[in-house]
C-alpha cells in the first residue's frame, strides 16, 4: 500500500467527483457493504489540511465501481485495495472537501445502486464555529489547547495494513491539535494586546455623563430595564461607523422599520421581555465579535456596508456602516448619534456558539459603576 503522510495533505492526481444522478437506484445492500471508519476526527471543509479524511470501507469481492454519494461537493479516489480471505475486499478511500459543507451523511453506492443501510455521519465543522468556539474559551483553557502535545507516532512501523492507517490517524490527529494551538495562541495575544479607539473617526467617545452607560433611562422604565447600556457618540446622518478592533461579524439587523415598534411589549415584563425590547429600540446593527471574546453592538445605523454580512472578517478601522435614526421613536429627532455597547464575554462553560439573546445577557461595560469609573475603565481600554 503506497500510503504516506503526504497523502492526506495533497490531492490525488486521478480523482472522480460524483453526484446523484436521476436514474440511481436506492437499495439495501443487505449488509454486504459497510463504512468501517473515517480516520479524520474532525474534518474541516474547505481547509488545506484537514478538509480531507480517509474512509475504510468493506465490500463483497463481487461489488464493482465503489462511489461516495453525498450532498456536498467532493472528490474521491480508491487509494488502496486488499481482498481478504473471507470474500470480502477493504477499500482505502480518499474523500476530500475543497468547499464550505456542514452536511455530514454519507452513503455508498456503485454505478447505478446507491446503498441506503450504509448511512455514515462524518464528523464534519465549519472553520468559522470551531474558530468563534475558542474565541469564546477563557484564557486558561486556551492556555491547555496550547500546551496540548502531539501524538507520538508508533515506533512499530509495520508493513500491515493496520499499522498503516493507524499512522494516518495519528498524523489527522495531529494537525488538528497544531491548528487548535495556532488560533488559540493567535487569540491570546490579541486578548492580552487588544486596544479600542473611537467608533466615529474623528469624534471621541462622550463626556457628559448622560451619554455614557449606567446614566438614567427612565423614559423607557416600561419597556426596558430603564438605563443607558452603551456610549453615544453624537455625529450628523451618514457619518461613517467603524470597527473598534478587529473580529467577526456575528449579526447583522438591517431590515428595521416603523413597525417593528409594534411587537414591544409592555406588560408584565421579564428580563428578557426588556433586553428583547431594548434591541429593537437599537435599529439597524452590526455585532462585531472582537479576538478578547466581547461582543460590541453598533446601533441606529442608517445603512450597512455592501461587504458586512454574518461571518465576516474586519479589521480594526473597517467601515461598518453610516450614523442614522433607526429604532429612535421620534421620525423628527435631532440628536443624531452612533449608540455602541460592549458586551462582557463570562466564559461560561459549554457557551461556545451563544444565541443573539445569550449576548444580550451578558454585562455590559460599565454595568453598575460609578462615573468615575466608567470614565476610568474608558480611559483603559480605549488607550
Amino acid at each position: 500500500m503506497n500510503v504516506s503522510y503526504r497523502t492526506t495533505l495533497l490531492f490525488v492526481a486521478l480523482v472522480f467527483p460524483l453526484t446523484l444522478h436521476s436514474t440511481d437506484i436506492f437499495v439495501s445492500s443487505q449488509g454486504e457493504v459497510k463504512i468501517l471508519a473515517s480516520l479524520n476526527p474532525h474534518i474541516i471543509p474547505g481547509n488545506p489540511k484537514l478538509g480531507n479524511t480517509i474512509l475504510i470501507v468493506n465490500a463483497p469481492k463481487k461489488q464493482k465501481n465503489i462511489r461516495i454519494i453525498t450532498s456536498c461537493e467532493h472528490k474521491e479516489s480508491i487509494l488502496y485495495k486488499e481482498s481478504k480471505e473471507d470474500k470480502k475486499t477493504i477499500y482505502v478511500i480518499q474523500v476530500s472537501f475543497p468547499d464550505s459543507c456542514e452536511i455530514p451523511n454519507i452513503r455508498i453506492g456503485d454505478q447505478e445502486n446507491v446503498f441506503t443501510d450504509t448511512l455514515f455521519s462524518l464528523p464534519m465543522e465549519a472553520f468559522g464555529k470551531m474558530e468563534n468556539s475558542l474565541v469564546n474559551t477563557n484564557s486558561n483553557e486556551l492556555l491547555s489547547i496550547m500546551r496540548k502535545q502531539s501524538i507520538a507516532p508508533s515506533k512499530e512501523v509495520g508493513a500491515t495494513l493496520m499499522k498503516k492507517l493507524q499512522s494516518l490517524q495519528t498524523l489527522y490527529k495531529n494537525l488538528d491539535i497544531i491548528m487548535r494551538s495556532d488560533i488559540a495562541r493567535d487569540i491570546l495575544q490579541n486578548r492580552e494586546n487588544i486596544r479600542y479607539f473611537s467608533p466615529v473617526a474623528g469624534y471621541e467617545l462622550p463626556s457628559k455623563d448622560k451619554l455614557i452607560p449606567w446614566a438614567s433611562r427612565s423614559y423607557r422604565k416600561d419597556t426596558t430595564d430603564g438605563i443607558h447600556h452603551g456610549w453615544d457618540v453624537m455625529a450628523p446622518t451618514g457619518t461613517p461607523v467603524q470597527a473598534i478592533s478587529k473580529g467577526k461579524v456575528i449579526r447583522v439587523v438591517n431590515d428595521w422599520n416603523w413597525g417593528k415598534f409594534n411587537a414591544i411589549k409592555k406588560w408584565s415584563l421579564t428580563e428578557d421581555d426588556r433586553l428583547q425590547n431594548l434591541d429593537i429600540f437599537r435599529g439597524n446593527q452590526v455585532w462585531l465579535q472582537t479576538l478578547d471574546g466581547n461582543v460590541t453592538f453598533y446601533s441606529h445605523l442608517s445603512r450597512i456596508s455592501p461587504n458586512i454580512a454574518i461571518g465576516s472578517y474586519v479589521d480594526k478601522g473597517s467601515s461598518l456602516g453610516n450614523i442614522g435614526i433607526s429604532g429612535v421613536p421620534d421620525k423628527n429627532y435631532r440628536d443624531v448619534h452612533l449608540h455602541f455597547e460592549i458586551q462582557q464575554n463570562p466564559f461560561r462553560e459549554n457557551m461556545k456558539n451563544p444565541t443573539y439573546l445569550e449576548i444580550m445577557r451578558w454585562n455590559y461595560v460599565g454595568k453598575s459603576l460609578k462615573k468615575q469609573e466608567i470614565y476610568a475603565k474608558m480611559r483603559m481600554i480605549f488607550g
